[in-house]
Parts: structure tokens; sequence; C-alpha cells
């Protein structure tokens, strides 16, 4: 399978951008047969959520961001995540 390259890289961010995360989630799991999933929901920054895929056939890391709106006080199963921002990046192996 070939890298994707600048632009289609561009392009596999404006058709994410349009879904929601659970689609995007889905079609980003399917996309790649050796694509994995790098963690889910890890807060890697203060007050951001981020699910990284690793879609290494591809040569490209896609990072979903997400920020939680729910008040401390909240049970864990009433979280309200609002989902923001799409990172596509290449992986150190794609020079394209």
């Amino acid at each position: 399978m070939a890298y994707l390259n600048a632009s289609e890289r561009g392009q596999l961010l404006d058709e994410l951008s349009g879904m929601k995360f659970g689609r995007a989630k889905s079609k980003l799991s399917r996309m790649d047969p050796d694509g994995r999933l790098a963690y889910y929901r890890n807060a890697q920054q203060s007050g951001e959520w981020h699910t990284r895929f690793v879609l290494d056939g591809l040569g490209t890391i896609v990072t979903l961001v997400e920020v939680n709106h729910a008040k401390n006080d909240q049970p864990r199963n009433k979280q309200r995540f609002e989902f923001v921002n799409i990172i596509v990046e290449p992986t150190p192996a794609n020079n394209s």
C-alpha cells in the first residue's frame, strides 16, 4: 500500500472533519489493515482528550481531539465529550 502524500492527507482531513467522532473513529479503524489504535481518550493536554490512530500502511498518524464539558461532580457515565479538532500528520517513514 502506498503512503499518503500531503494533498491526500488534506483530503482525509476534509473528509473526517464533516463526521461525528464515532463515525470518524470507525472509518479510521477500517481504513488500513496494518493500522492500530495507539490510545483512546487519553489526556495528553490539559482539558483535551486525544484518540490516536497510527495507519502504518498509509504512513499517516491521525489524532482526534475532544473536549469534556461535564462538571467534576458528574458520574463517569454522564460525561459529555465534544469533538473539536483533527490532526493528520505523516509518520517518520513517510517522505512524501
